[in-house]
């Protein structure tokens, strides 16, 4: 590493991730999280890296390389879940879902949601929470849905 490259060097870790873009295009690749006393996961270190004001983040690819991908554009990032894709009991509701994605993308999963009053439905959930990425639990995988590519989503826990 030359000294210019060193001067900027930040100690990452890599989480490994499948992107699809809102061309439809999946890309495989490794998102850099910040080093912690745990393994690195979508659940908690991908979506603090989507909520940062930044349009772009580095993704690197198979072959080393490294790619500058808009959010704007990632219409849903998946990855292999904590705990070995074991839903948080008692942070919130679990709902079954299934989301459409405008570029034809379907995620169906389990989404968590928080109460805001007694009756908190998943309609509620949508429309209160101000992420801009949804944390839907899939079957062996989390997915992070962009909202804003989001067409329609089915509460089939039958909650609307």
């Amino acid at each position: 590493m030359n000294p210019i490259h060193k001067e900027y060097f930040i100690e990452k870790d890599r989480l490994p991730v499948t992107v699809a873009l809102a061309d439809g295009e999946p890309v495989d690749g490794l998102l850099f999280v910040q080093p912690g006393w745990r393994k690195p996961s979508v659940e908690l270190d991908a979506p603090s890296i989507l909520r940062l004001a930044d349009p772009f983040f580095p993704l690197q690819l198979g072959d080393g390389s490294t790619r500058l991908v808009a959010k704007a554009q990632v219409v849903v990032l998946r990855g292999a879940p904590a705990d070995d894709g074991v839903v948080p009991d008692g942070s919130g509701d679990v709902c079954p879902v299934q989301v459409w994605c405008r570029n034809g993308h379907v995620v169906r999963g389990r989404l968590i949601i928080t109460r805001f009053g007694p009756n908190t439905r998943v309609l509620d959930f949508l429309n209160h929470d101000n992420d801009e990425f949804l944390i839907v639990h899939e079957d062996g995988a989390t997915a992070l849905v962009n909202r804003r590519h989001i067409t329609m989503v089915r509460d089939d826990s039958d909650g609307a």
